[in-house]
């Protein structure tokens, strides 16, 4: 009960007329830049949370009580409460929207996007106003104030104080947000180039940035001295996120199936040949997300059973996957924003894969079909334009992995690069050279073609 009474002090304190005077307007209304121009985080915080206010029953609502100890630390819990909320799959409503605003607008300012601000130090919106966190803002001139560009499109959230027949302070119901769109069956539709990555939700940036898109593609093989007409693609259903472990953790299931389908063209002295060879796929991939208490680090475990058919050589191959995630936010596997209109996301996940060949197939690659345990890492990195003049991504990745079971190794290098017509389409052109991780063949291929991502 006393936790719901700070939730809703803290309201009242930014948006009934006359409290914030009391307490922390003041700071809302103030200049921002201390004589050295170093942005004081607490009156910054005051100002967002002035710009974007939030519903008693947002406040209220959650296991942690709204923190009342400064404009900081409020931010600072609101922006924790929203990325959970996101990593569960909450649709943004007039209150979480406003929160999503206030993290845009607040990432904007760390981007260097408002040139009366510069940034020092790695800085992320959700963790810029944590108690350890020492990256900075400073202002270019003294007189600095944020532009806010979601500040008139910010939900009106009115809270209007009353006393209650018992004496004790109420709070009037806030204005009514508009409802969420309600989520249809395609919103649960994902389609990909790479099975391990089915479970990356579109609305997670840094890590959709980075998904292997399904492909159409014309491709050279200079190893094999042939033509290959390719198409990859997987698409799978996700299920409702269902929470574990401590508030934030979710667990996700993704069936799907997968197609992969060559025809080429091999050249030849005597002659050109035409072979056309086709893999089918079915399978499961088990998402688990974990957070921590107090920290925006986060983890991604994946695990995934798949059964592959090779129309081709007449082998049936089953395999258990692993792939574990790390997130550090503003160091690996997210996105460190530079001030010159590019982002670059270092890439680090760790992998397992594990098979038994139920059918080995034709007898000319009976031997070459064996059973393999294989554990290592696949490392890299994404550069992408902030810039929406120039849509361009590019990611390179080395996944090696060493045989503890079987007779090969994976050691594979893949590099794409992407023009994007919008979130979902785009032109790519990409190299890759190696031993394929999914069938330990060699390859090395370059290919121009239409992708998609979904």
């Amino acid at each position: 009960m006393r936790g719901r009474f700070h939730s809703l002090a803290a309201v009242m304190l930014f948006t009934v007329p006359g409290a914030a005077t009391v307490a922390w307007g003041a700071d809302a209304n103030t200049g921002f830049c201390s004589p050295d121009l170093k942005v004081d985080k607490n009156r910054l915080a005051a100002y967002l949370i002035k710009t974007y206010p939030v519903s008693t029953a947002y406040l209220s609502v959650g296991d942690d009580a709204a923190p009342l100890s400064s404009p900081r630390a409020l931010a600072a819990w609101l922006l924790k409460k929203r990325a959970a909320e996101k990593a569960a799959g909450a649709p943004a409503t007039g209150d979480s929207s406003n929160v999503d605003h206030m993290a845009e607008d607040l990432q904007a300012l760390l981007d260097g996007k408002d040139g009366q601000f510069k940034t020092s130090g790695r800085a992320n919106a959700q963790a810029f106003f944590s108690g350890d966190n020492d990256a900075g803002l400073s202002c270019t001139v003294a007189e600095a104030k944020p532009a806010l560009p979601h500040a008139a499109s910010a939900a009106t959230m009115v809270a209007a104080a009353a006393t209650g027949t018992a004496g004790q302070p109420t709070v009037a119901a806030a204005a009514a947000p508009q409802p969420a769109p309600e989520p249809t069956w395609l919103d649960h539709v994902r389609v990909r180039g790479n099975p391990d990555q089915l479970s990356i939700d579109r609305n997670n940036k840094a890590g959709y940035a980075s998904v292997e898109r399904a492909r159409v593609t014309l491709a050279n093989d200079d190893v094999a001295a042939s033509r290959t007409n390719d198409i990859v693609a997987y698409a799978g259903y996700s299920f409702d996120k269902h929470p574990i472990g401590q508030a934030g953790s979710t667990y996700e299931a993704v069936p799907y199936v997968g197609v992969k389908q060559n025809r080429v063209t091999t050249y030849s002295a005597t002659g050109n040949t035409v072979t056309t060879t086709r893999t089918s796929q079915i399978g499961m991939l088990s998402a688990f997300h974990f957070v921590h208490e107090g920290s925006p680090n986060t983890e991604d475990l994946t695990a995934r059973p798949d059964y592959l058919i090779n129309n081709t050589d007449g082998s049936r191959l089953l395999t258990l996957n692993f792939t574990l995630t790390p997130v550090r936010p503003g160091i690996l596997n997210d996105f460190i924003r530079w001030n010159n209109g590019l982002a670059f996301k270092p890439i680090l996940i760790g992998q397992s894969r594990n098979g038994t060949y139920i059918d080995r197939g034709d007898p000319s690659v009976y031997d070459q079909h064996q059973d393999f345990i294989r554990v290592g890492a696949q490392a890299g990195f994404t550069l992408a334009s902030t810039n929406p003049a120039l849509p361009f991504d590019f990611t390179t990745t080395f996944t090696g992995l060493k045989a503890l079971q079987g007779n090969r190794g994976i050691h594979y290098w893949k590099s794409v690069l992407t023009y994007n017509f919008n979130q979902n389409v785009g032109l790519s052109l990409d190299y890759s050279n190696g031993v394929l991780p999914e069938t330990a063949d060699p390859e090395r291929k370059w290919g121009l073609g239409i992708s998609s991502k979904f």
